[in-house]
């Protein structure tokens, strides 16, 4: 059996100084917010408790949606002003308690922030958001329908306007049009809602619009709503239902179309209504900021495993041959696994850092920074829900109960999957943007020759192979009349180019923080995390290369010992990249991430009679 030398025989630490330089680069949000929030979740409303049913979990959700709430301030501000404290409480959430990262973005992004946005300071629409700001009502969004999923298209929930009432009557024609799985039905939690529904006026269909639906009060589904619980939902135990409306009633001033109203005060549409498209895009931002929400949240949770899953591996010892004691880490098949998912967990969290200031500093009206969202979303979840199911199995048992976190992060990860845009749907809406060449020019040319320690060289590599997709993809929407066949028959290819657009942006923003660091061992500790997934994402595609000319077959063949030299100098240094995620067991409290994990289990499920140690 080969081991990797000794921990004694390893490179030191890094000191306080480069340990805080790797923080900062690889941190987003300020110091300050980080602690703040931190302090919020270590309040014991958020221990883990143990034996809730799922109503008593759904529960416990809302009454620590309104001790943050009251902790926060005042919610209007940091809703539409402060976009980078706003993500970092989804980081936390998602690391302490993700069923509240649903619920936390429903309220405060989808619902609360439409009406912010959208309320042009109606009296009406201002005394909703009081409401929700205060949270005497929980805010909720239903768009997904049973039968069209979120094909606005598609969708059938019918508004129609009354004018001798000034009100839309609000109904659900059919089965397929009954709203799926918002969070409705928990009895005694007043609930307030913008639904998407499709505007009739005259008999003429107007679009589908966003409008302000008190769904529920303190004594239950108000009337005209019916709410029909979806049952039990494994990890995120939220009170999903199916909601159904039956001719209910809706002022003209709940409907959220913005400066530019679609119905005049004389009760007649006005000019505005053919603006519809653009004013429905204008409507739906909210959803764009909720990919950043998302892709915060399963980010931390990924580093969070990792977090817990490297402690462990260090402290949980082994004995080998000759007697001797060793850390599982000590193993290459344990730390190649978990060195993988760092570097890549690394990788997009500065991706994702980047897409955060791009939000942040531009407008979301770009073709550019819709894409970025997409596609950022897309690989941060993606690479979240391998890296915490590699997480859960380097812990053995231990990491399937969630009194050590690993476990509760799945269901977060793969509802985030599928949440703001189904990944899969929004890289090809990404790609097929790309390939029409809206805002995208394909990079790179022939890469020439290079190393494969070189980070320029890597960069050429991923350039030219993102340009060379761009081109086959087009190619192939060049062939045959009918338009879904062609859209079809790409399919394939642009979602590889969606693919390998994220992972070249990843590349170049880790390159830019790897040359940012201004220790030499800290960026020495970032440099071979850019190597190390710069090398696995090549390996995946190294019979591409391979046959376009752009690797030699002796460069193929040195992939596997390059990736083993960059684990030798990265396993010394995982507790210093775990630790520079900002993430401490203090404010985790999970048993295997403890120093000494066996003694932590004796606290946790004491036996009398039995010493600590």
């Amino acid at each position: 059996m080969v081991l990797h030398e000794t921990r004694s025989e390893a490179p030191a630490r890094l000191a306080a100084d480069q340990a805080a330089e790797l923080r900062d680069l690889l941190r987003y949000g300020a110091a300050d917010d980080h602690d703040r929030v931190a302090k919020l979740f270590s309040a014991e409303l958020f221990d883990h408790v143990e034996g809730r049913s799922p109503a008593e979990n759904a529960a416990l959700v809302y009454r620590r949606l309104r001790h943050v709430n009251a902790e926060l301030g005042p919610a209007r501000e940091f809703v539409t002003e402060d976009l980078d404290r706003f993500l970092v409480l989804h980081e936390w959430a998602g690391v302490l308690d993700p069923t509240l990262v649903s619920v936390l973005t429903i309220h405060y992004n989808l619902c609360l922030g439409a009406v912010l946005e959208l309320g042009d300071d109606r009296p009406e629409l201002a005394a909703v958001a009081d409401e929700l700001a205060r949270m005497d009502s929980v805010g909720v969004f239903l768009a997904t329908e049973l039968g069209y999923g979120n094909n606005v298209a598609e969708m059938r929930t019918r508004a129609v306007y009354d004018r001798s009432t000034d009100e839309f009557v609000l109904t659900t024609p059919s089965h397929e049009a009954r709203k799926f799985m918002p969070n409705t039905g928990l009895d005694g939690v007043p609930k307030i809602a913008v639904v998407l529904a499709r505007l009739e006026i005259d008999g003429t269909d107007e679009g589908v619009f966003p409008f302000v639906v008190r769904i529920r009060d303190e004594n239950g589904p108000c009337h005209g709503v019916d709410v029909q619980p979806l049952g039990d939902k494994p990890g995120l135990a939220l009170d999903n239902a199916v909601t159904t409306f039956r001719g209910l009633r809706v002022p003209r001033a709940l409907l959220l179309d913005g400066a530019d109203p679609v119905i005049g005060p004389d009760r007649n549409r006005t000019a505005a209504a053919k603006s519809l498209r653009r004013r429905f895009t204008r409507s739906m931002t909210r959803v764009q900021t909720g990919k950043l929400c998302l892709s915060s949240a399963t980010a931390a949770a990924a580093r969070a495993s990792l977090f817990i899953a490297v402690r462990h591996g260090n402290s949980r010892h082994v004995t080998v041959s000759g007697g001797r004691s060793v850390p599982v880490t000590a193993f290459r098949t344990h730390q190649t696994q978990l060195l993988d998912a760092l570097a890549r967990t690394c990788a997009v969290t500065v991706l994702l850092n980047d897409t955060r200031r791009r939000v942040r500093d531009t407008s979301l009206d770009s073709a550019g920074t819709k894409r970025a969202l997409a596609i950022t979303k897309a690989l941060v979840t993606w690479t979240a829900q391998d890296v915490v199911t590699t997480c859960i199995e380097r812990c053995g048992s231990r990491g399937m109960f969630t009194h050590n976190r690993i476990s509760s992060y799945v269901s977060l990860i793969q509802g985030s999957v599928t949440a703001e845009g189904d990944n899969q749907v929004v890289v090809l809406d990404a790609a097929n943007e790309m390939l029409l060449g809206r805002g995208y020019t394909p990079p790179g040319d022939r890469p020439g020759t290079g190393s494969l320690d070189d980070p320029r060289f890597l960069l050429r590599l991923f350039r030219h192979r993102e340009r060379v997709v761009h081109e086959q993809a087009r190619a192939a929407r060049r062939d045959g009349d009918d338009p879904f066949d062609r859209a079809n028959r790409a399919g394939l290819l642009a979602a590889e180019l969606g693919r390998l657009h994220g992972v070249r942006r990843a590349l170049e923003e880790f390159d830019v923080v790897v040359r940012r660091a201004g220790l030499p061992r800290s960026a020495a500790v970032l440099t071979s995390l850019f190597l190390r997934f710069a090398v696995s994402e090549l390996d995946r595609d190294a019979a591409w290369h391979l046959c376009d000319g752009t690797l030699s077959p002796a460069q193929v063949r040195e992939i596997p010992s390059l990736i083993a030299r960059l684990d030798e100098h990265l396993l010394p240094h995982a507790e210093d990249v775990v630790e520079a995620f900002g993430i401490t067991n203090d404010v985790l409290r999970v048993p295997i991430a403890a120093e000494d994990y066996v003694e932590a289990y004796a606290r946790l499920l004491p036996v009398s009679g039995l010493p600590l140690t």
